[in-house]
């Protein structure tokens, strides 16, 4: 991100430069500014311009055609387009400073917050087996307390024929 902002301020200031100057060859012959005809500008007040990033202030004149170039713009120095690259590059490299500490502090989070997930997840998995261990326990109780209850329920109606039938026999 900075370095597409750096990349357009710088490429802007360069442009900037270009129409300042222009870059046709001007006659030797014919140097009066009386025969060339005011050129439109879109530009509605002729005053300086004072460019702030932080603590570095940067004047950009306002130039008429004719006082030292051909044509009129705003012209801001190559030391202050320098400038601007390195206030540009410091903070890229003072907010690198910043994304490495928060990373670090995210990672360090991250692993904290996982070696807790994984002790929540060893609880549950014992719990899991113990219950699980404990079901198999409960269903084998069950199957055994059914299969009794099939041997006294066979053996009672075996018996209880066998005391009706006794009891037949001897009452007739």
């Amino acid at each position: 991100m900075k370095k597409i902002f750096f990349s357009i301020l710088l490429t802007l200031s360069f442009i900037g430069n270009l129409f300042a100057q222009d870059l046709q060859a001007i006659p030797k012959t014919k140097l009066s500014l009386e025969s060339e005809k005011p050129a439109e500008t879109f530009v509605m007040q002729y005053k300086d311009v004072e460019i702030s990033i932080g603590d570095l202030k940067i004047r950009a004149p306002f130039l008429y055609q004719g006082e030292v170039t051909p044509k009129q713009g705003y012209i801001i120095d190559i030391r202050d387009t320098i400038r601007l690259k390195d206030v540009v590059e410091g903070c890229q490299s003072s907010c690198d400073v910043l994304v490495d500490e928060i990373l670090k502090d995210c990672k360090r989070k991250i692993s904290i917050c996982q070696n807790n997930c994984d002790k929540r997840i060893a609880i549950i998995t014992r719990k899991n087996e113990e219950l699980s261990l404990e079901i198999n326990n409960l269903q084998d109780s069950l199957k055994s307390e059914k299969n009794s209850k099939i041997i006294w329920s066979i053996i009672s109606g075996v018996a209880g024929a066998g005391i009706g039938i006794l009891v037949y026999e001897i009452s007739q």
